[in-house]
């Protein structure tokens, strides 16, 4: 399954989505819900997957699944 993670963006600020696989960035954001609907959109148009939610602190907070449109 493919996956996004919607991350603090580090010394810049910000939010990251950064794709599980290749472990880098795809996007940057200055909210973190801006992130999330950034990797939605990115999953809804590949084979869909699933979003984890990073906190401040790095945990994973929340997990979404979005199916292919």
């Amino acid at each position: 399954m493919t996956q996004r993670h919607v991350v603090p963006g580090g010394g810049g600020g910000g939010w990251k989505v950064v794709d599980a696989t290749t472990d880098s960035a795809q996007s940057k954001t200055n909210t973190q819900a801006d992130a999330i609907d950034e990797a939605r959109r990115q999953l809804e148009n590949s084979d869909g997957g699933e979003i984890l939610i990073h906190g401040i602190d790095g945990s994973v907070r929340d997990r979404r699944t979005v199916q292919p449109t």
